[in-house]
């Protein structure tokens, strides 16, 4: 299933063997597979995927420009590193960018913005309740929740404001990963779903910014607190070591 869902929300069905090593390196990067600041070889990458040094060299030049991945000249490149400041300099301009494209969403939403948004809720809220009786398959999740997320600003006239926040959105991923893995048993993120779509639907403007302000700065949190629980395991390894 998560398979097909990838392929749904990454172009379509696979036309190239670049888009499926874009895919297959995406998905890994995203997944912490291939780990934050790992460097990524070529003969490596080729014998992980099975495929030919052209199209993982293209599949990086793209996943550079996601900025997933960091170009180093002759030296190669690597897995953009995680952080801290990362995490909330990324949540907080996708805060900025989802609420803003909320508003003038909710305002220009018709009935066929209302039908979309009901679908991709329904999707959504199905598999949330999968996952919740302990069937994990974050891919799909994801594909779902981009959805879910896509049709509430989809009424959004402004072309320039919705490519920001999807940048943002895309960036957001590889920490909501993280957050949705340590925080599944202890925030009820398909409740916070709910709230979000029943604000939009009541045409509630200000509910629904500010459930989306919380619903973003969960997240955040969980990766700050997350890596702070990291920092504090290395630090008593260290000791113990000592």
């Amino acid at each position: 299933m998560a398979e097909i869902l990838v392929n749904m929300r990454y172009d379509g069905p696979e036309r190239t063997i670049a888009e499926r090593a874009y895919r297959l390196l995406r998905e890994d990067i995203i997944s912490g597979a291939l780990e934050p600041g790992l460097k990524l070889k070529i003969e490596m990458l080729r014998t992980r995927y099975g495929l030919g040094a052209a199209p993982i060299r293209e599949a990086l030049a793209r996943l550079s420009s996601d900025h997933l991945v960091k170009l180093e000249g002759q030296r190669g490149c690597e897995v953009v590193p995680m952080s801290v400041g990362d995490a909330r300099d990324i949540g907080n301009m996708r805060k900025l960018l989802e609420v803003e494209a909320l508003r003038i969403s909710i305002d220009n939403g018709d009935d066929e913005w209302e039908n979309g948004l009901a679908a991709a809720f329904h999707r959504l809220e199905r598999l949330e309740r999968t996952i919740d009786q302990g069937i994990d398959d974050l891919a799909a999740w994801e594909t779902l929740n981009h959805q879910f997320h896509k049709a509430l600003v989809a009424a959004c006239d402004s072309q320039w404001l919705l490519r920001m926040r999807q940048l943002m959105f895309d960036q957001h991923e590889r920490y909501r990963r993280l957050s949705r893995v340590k925080t599944v048993a202890t925030r009820d993120i398909s409740l916070e779903h709910r709230a979000l779509f029943e604000a939009a639907l009541d045409r509630d403007v200000e509910k629904a910014v500010t459930v989306m302000e919380t619903h973003i700065g969960r997240t955040t949190d969980a990766v700050v607190h997350t890596f702070a629980r990291h920092d504090l395991a290395e630090e008593a390894l260290r000791h113990k070591e000592a």
